[in-house]
């Protein structure tokens, strides 16, 4: 993968520039260009604002300011350590590390380290040419100790540089920027005689020599570009944790791969534009192995840049609606957490868009008669492909926590850290769900990652599907509560998960035996009403005694005047694992509510009747999903009388 990477960075910087200079702005401060005569004096200082130097407050660029943002770039150091920087050098009196850049024509510092700046100088520009400067190179080392000799004069002639503090008025006032600025604005002096590729030349063998995690392991003594050593890029020293130790790669003083100087300058590179605030990659992020492929990932991340807000899997679905026959392969899919750390990394070989197999979508049925109003039936629909099966299907028999949309912003939250110190928006949705789909949640979100976004259609088998559908539902069944207008606040989602479930019973298994239950659930409830309606029709399979028993509880339930009769009564009946036990409780519900019966109902009656009377030795713990059907579906008990001669 770390190859990918690089060579991915290469093309990027070839082919798309544009990538890793859209976006960045200047640090806030001063920026100030000196350009030297051949006897060392600065002759542009202080200038003209805007010319030769400009002020940045975080609000408006001038054209000045939005040139100086590459050579500002080719100052950066490595991370945040502090043996990655040039201002190493002891001085009495002045502590570690004032001066931020890591190149010998660059000069920065923050303001509230003026007082120390003179001081430093000398081992700064000392340090920087030895890193930085080839050791043959005696002319830029001289035009470096000018500029060095040159920052010791400006510095005393900072409060020279002065802005406009009311230029609305007929008088304009002017006052020292330096005196202005916050004590963490930074200053910078650029050296204006140098041409840019002498700063890229700089910086990269400043970069050279730092990106290694140690130089214990470099092949070669003095760092070249052909020298190898340990990148530190996504990359650790296990030396001391034997269990984070490569065991099966080629070993070197216990180190499995090396790297290239010249190759970790493309990491860094890559680094950057991963930790860029102003986001440049999408999340999780594919890596092409092909270079034939690198156009996608500049249509990729040119659809993210439009807007930053968009999630990879509506990046998708606009490269597909507008290629529908575009093919996504032989790629790594790179996810990272807030802090830029690798949560998980995986080889996709080709992704599935389209759900189409044989000529045919999965369908959601309606089997549960869901209303979308009072007179209109949700309709039977289609799942075409895998991102509407995240936004409908995952969202849904996850309660909304793994994939949500609110206010027109939609998430995702396969990898988020459970915190409890945390105030992220994925922890405040799980500290409100039943323990169930909790449970679930960080048992199979991982999995449903796998499955969407690499494509692993093995990933969901029929067992763990059954498992999330009956866990979810469950969990609804305990958190019902009756609203302020008497309805079951989780009835709707229930009859949803109910559809889902059923709908896709078969979908992740290739056993042929399992039973189809989009069909099952249309003949049991046929079966129902020719036992309500038939004294000569009697139960024949454990099946439909479940179903029916379902469908007994639920208008048994129904009869309570109790304020609270939500479908969390329903779980002691689901949990009986005999027949004889489940009828007994029956037998005692029918007791209780006898005074609300009205045993001249002839389709309870015959219903009833067939439910206590049927025998079996099944466990009625493989029978749970029936029970739950015939509770739900419609009742046929309630139905009105069809009239004959019609």
């Amino acid at each position: 993968m770390i190859r990918e990477i690089i060579n991915y960075t290469k093309y990027l910087k070839e082919k798309s520039p544009w990538v890793f200079e859209e976006g960045l702005e200047p640090s806030k401060g001063l920026h100030i260009f000196v350009e030297l005569d051949e006897e060392g004096n600065a002759i542009n200082f202080p200038g003209k604002k805007g010319e030769n130097w400009d002020y940045y407050d975080g609000k408006g660029m001038s054209p000045f300011l939005k040139s100086i943002i590459p050579y500002e770039q080719k100052s950066r150091r490595v991370g945040t350590r502090m043996d990655k920087v040039l201002d190493t050098g002891k001085v009495e009196g002045s502590k570690k590390f004032q001066i931020f850049s890591c190149s010998p024509y660059i000069l920065s510092f923050k303001k509230k380290s003026f007082p120390l700046i003179k001081s430093r100088l000398t081992p700064f520009f000392k340090n920087a040419l030895d890193v930085c400067l080839k050791k043959d190179d005696k002319e830029n080392k001289q035009k470096i100790i000018a500029f060095k000799n040159a920052l010791v004069v400006l510095l005393d002639k900072i409060d020279d540089l002065k802005i406009s503090i009311n230029s609305g008025e007929l008088f304009a006032e002017y006052k020292s920027v330096f005196k202005i600025m916050k004590n963490d604005d930074w200053i910078y002096f650029y050296y204006k005689n140098i041409p840019f590729d002498k700063y890229i030349e700089a910086h990269n063998l400043y970069l050279q020599n730092k990106l290694f995690n140690t130089n214990d392991f470099n092949s070669d003594e003095i760092i070249s570009e052909e020298t190898f050593g340990l990148s530190g890029f996504i990359n650790g020293l296990n030396m001391k944790k034997p269990f984070l130790e490569h065991k099966t790669a080629s070993m070197f003083k216990g180190v499995a791969s090396r790297i290239q100087a010249k190759d970790t300058i493309f990491l860094n590179d890559f680094d950057l534009l991963l930790k860029r605030k102003n986001k440049v990659f999408p999340n999780p992020l594919p890596i092409f192995i092909d270079e034939n492929e690198f156009s996608t990932s500049d249509e990729i991340i040119k659809i993210f840049r439009k807007d930053n807000k968009l999630t990879y899997s509506q990046i998708l679905k606009q490269i597909f609606k507008n290629t529908p026959d575009k093919v996504l392969q032989n790629y790594y899919l790179l996810f990272f957490n807030y802090k830029y750390e690798l949560e998980d990394f995986d080889f996709v070989s080709k992704f599935r868009y389209s759900m189409e197999e044989n000529g045919k979508y999965p369908v959601i049925k309606n089997l549960f008669g869901i209303k979308i109003s009072t007179d209109e039936l949700k309709r039977d629909y289609p799942i075409k492909n895998i991102f509407q099966f995240e936004a409908d299907i995952v969202k849904t028999i996850f309660n909304k926590i793994i994939v949500g949309d609110s206010e027109g912003s939609y998430w995702v939250h396969y990898f988020n850290k459970i915190d409890s110190k945390s105030k992220d928006l994925f922890n405040k949705i799980m500290k409100k769900t039943s323990e169930p789909v909790y449970s679930i949640v960080l048992k199979y979100r991982k999995t449903f990652y796998d499955y969407i976004y690499k494509s692993k259609t093995q990933a969901i088998d029929c067992t763990m599907w059954d498992d999330i559908m009956w866990n979810s539902i469950i969990g609804d069944l305990r958190s019902d509560k009756i609203t302020d207008k008497g309805y079951h606040s989780k009835e709707y989602g229930i009859k949803e998960k109910l559809n889902i479930w059923f709908s896709l019973y078969n979908y992740f298994t290739n056993n042929k035996n399992r039973t189809d239950m989009s069909s099952k659930i249309p003949e049991l409830l046929e079966k129902m009403k020719q036992v309500a309606n038939d004294e000569n029709a009697h139960f024949e399979t454990t099946e439909e005694f479940a179903f029916g028993a379902g469908q007994i509880i639920f208008y048994l339930l129904n009869q309570s005047k109790a304020s609270e009769r939500t479908h969390a009564l329903l779980e002691p009946f689901i949990q009986k694992v005999k027949a004889e036990q489940l009828q007994s409780s029956i037998a005692q519900a029918v007791n209780m509510y006898k005074h609300e019966i009205s045993f001249g109902h002839g389709r309870f009656e015959r219903l009833s009747s067939e439910v206590l009377a049927f025998e079996t030795d099944d466990n009625l713990k493989n029978y749970q999903r029936f029970f739950l059907a015939g509770y739900f579906a419609t009742p046929v008990i309630y139905e009105k009388k069809e009239n004959k001669n019609d």
